[in-house]
């Protein structure tokens, strides 16, 4: 479906369920915080959950404060909107309430999308999941307001990596001048996000880069947090989001992984990124992940020697035979 088709489907029910995958960033969080404002101008009640918290570089954004960890005992829709998910697993918790009797919209650019809606609005030729947003706000005719925009442009700028990644077009770079034609301020954002790094945070990348490692032809390079290191350095998870890039900046690499231990004894949440030449959600799916062409994820059970060995010797049989495409990073 298109974006005037899901418009027309949406005009059919009066009250909706927001959410997004667990461990929600910036994509994620804008594109529900500018759907939520679209429903509510068309007259609809709207509720947004999450099973994670909105990460604190993005708490920023009006509206992140009624994004919801817990479902409220009241409540009803008639609709779910799941976004930049590529499957109701992605969704935690929140999926025991989106049940057969809901409408679901299904609205993601993800590769891996399995169509689980009844309603599919999914583009992986889109740069993020907030520029779908924003044809839904063209083809429904409504003129975008400053914090819509603020919402958007946080969903578009992260998930393009300030506009460096490959899944940016000149579509990208149209959308964006229309949002900064409603106010929208670069450098705050980018300082909102980017420049407000806690001393944990900071503590935590060092221990990470020291931990990287490549492989003899310097086309595979990754790193390491573990939970000694979220312990000694009293950082979260969250603290963990772009430590990857690090890897991936290395000359010559050709697959970026990050291995990151979580609070689950054994389980092992493991991100890939390519520079475009590797189709890394090919890799991830290998280990029953996915996510796009360019970024990646999936999550392994098992010691970190185990899972190490595993994974690296799948990205060097993956680059020994020569696996390219072109994709979009998540």
């Amino acid at each position: 479906m298109n974006a005037k088709q899901i418009s027309k489907a949406i005009k059919e029910f009066n009250s909706f369920l927001i959410s997004a995958h667990i461990n929600p960033e910036g994509d994620a969080v804008g594109s529900q915080l500018a759907m939520a404002s679209l429903l509510r101008r068309l007259g609809k009640k709207v509720t947004i959950l999450n099973e994670s918290p909105v990460p604190h570089n993005l708490r920023f954004m009006k509206g992140a404060e009624e994004i919801l960890k817990e479902a409220p005992a009241d409540l009803n829709f008639e609709a779910a909107v799941i976004l930049d998910c590529p499957d109701v697993g992605r969704l935690g918790n929140v999926a025991r309430h989106v049940t057969g009797d809901k409408a679901i919209f299904n609205i993601d650019h993800h590769i891996s999308n399995v169509n689980f809606g009844k309603y599919n609005f999914v583009d992986a030729d889109s740069s993020s999941t907030g520029e779908m947003v924003f044809e839904l706000f063209e083809a429904l005719d409504i003129d975008i307001m400053y914090d819509e925009a603020v919402a958007m442009y946080v969903a578009i700028m992260t998930d393009t990596g300030s506009f460096r990644y490959t899944n940016t077009s000149s579509r990208t770079h149209m959308i964006m001048a229309k949002l900064l034609d409603k106010g929208v301020g670069p450098y705050e954002i980018y300082g909102h996000i980017y420049e407000n790094a806690s001393l944990q945070d900071t503590n935590l990348l060092a221990e990470a880069l020291g931990t990287i490692k490549v492989t003899d032809d310097g086309k595979v390079s990754w790193l390491w947090v573990t939970k000694e290191m979220l312990k000694k350095t009293k950082a979260s998870l969250e603290g963990t989001e772009g430590i990857i890039n690090f890897a991936r900046a290395i000359e010559d690499t050709e697959i970026a992984i990050l291995f990151r231990e979580t609070g689950t004894e054994g389980r092992i949440k493991v991100s890939f990124r390519s520079k475009g030449k590797v189709d890394v959600n090919k890799l991830a799916g290998f280990f029953d992940g996915g996510g796009h062409a360019t970024a990646s994820g999936c999550t392994i059970f098992g010691t970190i020697e185990d899972v190490e060995k595993k994974v690296i010797t799948k990205a060097r049989r993956i680059l020994n035979q020569g696996t390219s495409s072109k994709g979009t990073p998540c």
